[in-house]
């Protein structure tokens, strides 16, 4: 039995992608930016510089990256999402594996803002034992603006645990890579935004919320 499981956000826990989608056109309109394959390239969950680079690789700069995180946020945390929606029955599983006797989290690439107003919204801190994202420590020197990978290690060590104790149910690459770089299993999910390449990466691959 594992005892710390790290949930991804971004098509794991909910759809959130109509809303990041929105507002990532209201940042780059605000930007007069241009990217007519916006609808067919873009990904929710990545971290929004790792995005941006990839939509704009002939223009991107560390500048664009950081307006278009602090347009996109603007947008973000102040729609009051709208369109973002629970995935049924996965809330049900993380209040299971807490019965179990294990620790329950979030680690996510999200903005750290975003996530506590979505927690906030449905409730989450009263599931979760914590909610992480890699930009929370950005304003200390001795941590920074951490990746999937770092973020994970730092939770694993601050909680104590084991490589072998750990889990991550998660949709994309970024969550299998970020497993793999800390000898721990990754549950991937099906009904997120990976494709069945990333999904090949996931220790295990589930259908339902009830096989986590």
């Amino acid at each position: 039995m594992k005892r710390l499981w790290f949930f991804d956000l971004d098509g794991t826990l909910a759809d959130t992608d109509r809303d990041i989608r929105e507002s990532w056109k209201a940042a780059m309109r605000d930007m007069g930016l241009s990217c007519p394959n916006f609808e067919r390239d873009f990904v929710a969950g990545p971290p929004i510089e790792e995005m941006a680079r990839a939509l704009f690789p002939d223009s991107y700069t560390p500048e664009l990256g950081a307006e278009l995180r602090r347009r996109f946020g603007e947008h973000y945390d102040n729609d009051g999402f709208p369109y973002t929606v629970e995935y049924p029955g996965v809330l049900d599983r993380v209040r299971a594996l807490k019965a179990s006797g294990a620790t329950v989290v979030i680690a996510t690439n999200k903005r750290y803002v975003g996530a506590k107003l979505m927690a906030e919204k449905f409730g989450w801190y009263d599931v979760f034992d914590g909610i992480y994202a890699g930009d929370m420590y950005r304003d200390d020197p001795s941590i920074g603006v951490l990746k999937k990978p770092a973020l994970l290690a730092l939770l694993i060590a601050r909680y104590g645990a084991k490589s072998e104790e750990c889990a991550i149910v998660g949709d994309t690459k970024s969550d299998f890579v970020a497993a793999k770089e800390n000898g721990i299993e990754s549950v991937g999910v099906r009904w997120g935004y990976g494709t069945p390449e990333e999904l090949a990466l996931a220790t295990r691959v589930v259908s339902s919320p009830g096989e986590i």
